[in-house]
C-alpha cells in the first residue's frame, strides 16, 4: 500500500463465473493508492497439526469453528497447549470465495500457552478459522455457514443528493427495471458529475479499444449506496460497515452478472480527478480498461470527502 497525502482510492474485482482477482490527480491534492487485493492461498480445510521436534511432543495448536454470537458478531478462537516455548500465535478468520479464499479476520501473540478470540461484523457466508505459530503447529477449523440478520435500510447523511436520476434508493433498493437501463445512454442515469464520470471513463476505454460501457440505474443504485453511506458513517471500504461486499451491495440492488468489479476514491474534487487517479493507478486502471465489462454505475456523496464509487458489471 502506497501513502502520501490528500485523496485515497481502492480497487476490488471479481472475474467471470465470480472468481476474485486482483485488482494521482491534479496538482494538489496528491493521490493515495489503496489496493485490496486477496493473494493468499486457500488452507486446506481440515483439521490438522505438526509438531516441532523443539517444542514438546505435547505441544498443539486447535482452530475453533467461527460462529455469530449474541451480539451479532462473527467470533472465533484458537488456542495453543502443552507447549514450553515462546512462539508467535496466529489466529486468521477465512472466507471461503471462488479461486483463493478471503481472509477477513488475522489477530497474532507471542505466548507459551494461550487462546485467543477474533471478531469481525456479521456477514454472510461460508467461514472457518486457521491457526499456526513459528515452531510449524498448524490446525484448520470446520467450515460453517453464516446467514446474518437483514440490515436496516441505509438512510445517507449529508452531501450530494442525487436528483434526477433514474436509480432511485440507497445500497440494497431495487432500482428500475434492468432492460431500460442496459439500453439507455449515460445521461439518463446519476446526476451531472457521475454522468461526467461515465464520459471520462469511456473516453479512456475507447483510447485502448474498448467499447463504451453503458450506464446501468441498477449499478449506479449500488455505487451510490456505498459512496452515501461511506460519508454518513466516515469510513473508507469496499466492505459496509454491516459486512456486506461490493458483490453482496450490487446483488441487492437487483444486478444479475457474470463478472462484476469496483473502484472507489475519496478526496478528489472533480470528476477529471478522481478518473485521472484511477487511470494512474494499475488496479483502478485495469478495471477500468477491462473490454469485457459492459455496464456501469457511478456514485457521488460530497460530505467527509467527496466518496465516488464506480462498479462496473457484465450481464
Amino acid at each position: 500500500m502506497k501513502r502520501a497525502l490528500g485523496a485515497i482510492l481502492c480497487v476490488g474485482s471479481l472475474a467471470a463465473c465470480g472468481a476474485q482477482t486482483t485488482s494521482t490527480p491534479t496538482a494538489a491534492p496528491v493521490a493515495n493508492a489503496q489496493a485490496e487485493v486477496s493473494t493468499s492461498p486457500t488452507p486446506t480445510p481440515s483439521p490438522s497439526s505438526s509438531p516441532s521436534a523443539t517444542a514438546g511432543k505435547n505441544c498443539r495448536v486447535f482452530a475453533g469453528v467461527p460462529s455469530r454470537a449474541s451480539d451479532g458478531k462473527i467470533r472465533a478462537a484458537g488456542s495453543r497447549a502443552g507447549c514450553v516455548d515462546k512462539a508467535t500465535f496466529q489466529v486468521r478468520v477465512w472466507r471461503v470465495a471462488p479461486g483463493n479464499d478471503r481472509m477477513t479476520k488475522i489477530a497474532s501473540k507471542a505466548t507459551v500457552n494461550a487462546k485467543l478470540t477474533v471478531a469481525l461484523p456479521c456477514a454472510n457466508g461460508v467461514f472457518y478459522t486457521t491457526v499456526t505459530d513459528q515452531k510449524g503447529h498448524t490446525g484448520t477449523s470446520k467450515q460453517i455457514r453464516v446467514a446474518c440478520p437483514a440490515p436496516p435500510a441505509s438512510t445517507p447523511t449529508g452531501g450530494s443528493t442525487p436528483s434526477g436520476g433514474s436509480s432511485g434508493g440507497t445500497s440494497g433498493s431495487g432500482g428500475t427495471s434492468g432492460g431500460s437501463s442496459s439500453g439507455g445512454s449515460s445521461s439518463a442515469v446519476g446526476t451531472a458529475v457521475e454522468q461526467e464520470v461515465v464520459r471520462l471513463t469511456n473516453a479512456e476505454r475507447a483510447k485502448a479499444g474498448c467499447r463504451p460501457l453503458k450506464a446501468n440505474a441498477k449499478l449506479r443504485a449500488a455505487a451510490f449506496g456505498h459512496s452515501a453511506d461511506m460519508s454518513a458513517q466516515n469510513y473508507f471500504d469496499h466492505d459496509s460497515k454491516n459486512g456486506r461486499t461490493f458483490v453482496d451491495r450490487i446483488k441487492a440492488a437487483g444486478y444479475s452478472f457474470s463478472a462484476a468489479a469496483e473502484n472507489i476514491a475519496k478526496g478528489y474534487s472533480s470528476a477529471a480527478a478522481v478518473v485521472d487517479g484511477w487511470m494512474n493507478s494499475s488496479g483502478h486502471r485495469a478495471n477500468i480498461l477491462n473490454c469485457a465489462y459492459t455496464e456501469i454505475g457511478v456514485g457521488y456523496a460530497k460530505a467527509g470527502g467527496p466518496y465516488w464509487t464506480q462498479d462496473f458489471g457484465k450481464p
